[in-house]
């Protein structure tokens, strides 16, 4: 997790990676899924991980978009953010 910091317009700013890893069901078949997916914090979300720790486990919502305007890798915007419980 990087650390807060602030746009030139004021507001919060956290870069994290969100590591994910469930069991789905693909073609009648247990698959164990495991990711880690960079992520965005801004404003209230972003004030809220500055006191988190790696391991903690989160349910959060968000979208996807582009890193920048000349880069393809995706990035999950976090609108909501919930601590669940401390790793």
């Amino acid at each position: 997790m990087d650390a807060l910091r602030y746009t030139p317009a004021g507001l919060p700013l956290m870069a994290l990676k969100i590591s994910h890893v469930s069991e789905q069901i693909e073609a009648g078949f247990k698959r164990k899924v495991e990711c880690e997916i960079p992520a965005m914090a801004m404003g209230k979300p972003a004030q809220a991980v500055a006191g988190w720790k790696a391991g903690d486990s989160i349910k959060a919502e968000g979208f996807l978009a582009r890193k920048s305007l000349h880069s393809q890798q995706l990035v999950l915007h976090l609108n909501k953010i919930e601590l669940i419980e401390r790793g």
